[in-house]
């Protein structure tokens, strides 16, 4: 279930990390790490991740590089 929630979030354009602590919530959970032990890293779920960093993340890291030069 939480695995579907994330995929879910992903493929609406949400970013799964602004809704865990919600999702932490709904499942009765203090805090998010208990949270935490239900994400199975699946296939389509590492496919959407890399997916994200390539939109947010790579371009910061080609971006420090030509600060540096």
């Amino acid at each position: 279930m939480v695995v579907n929630r994330i995929l879910e979030w992903y493929r609406t354009g949400i970013n799964p990390q602004d809704r865990l602590p919600f999702l932490a919530t709904y499942l009765g959970h203090r805090d998010i790490n208990s949270t935490l032990v239900y994400i199975t890293v699946t296939q389509d779920l590492l496919h959407y991740a890399n997916e994200r960093f390539r939109m947010v993340g790579a371009p910061c890291l080609s971006m420090e590089r030509e600060v540096q030069t």
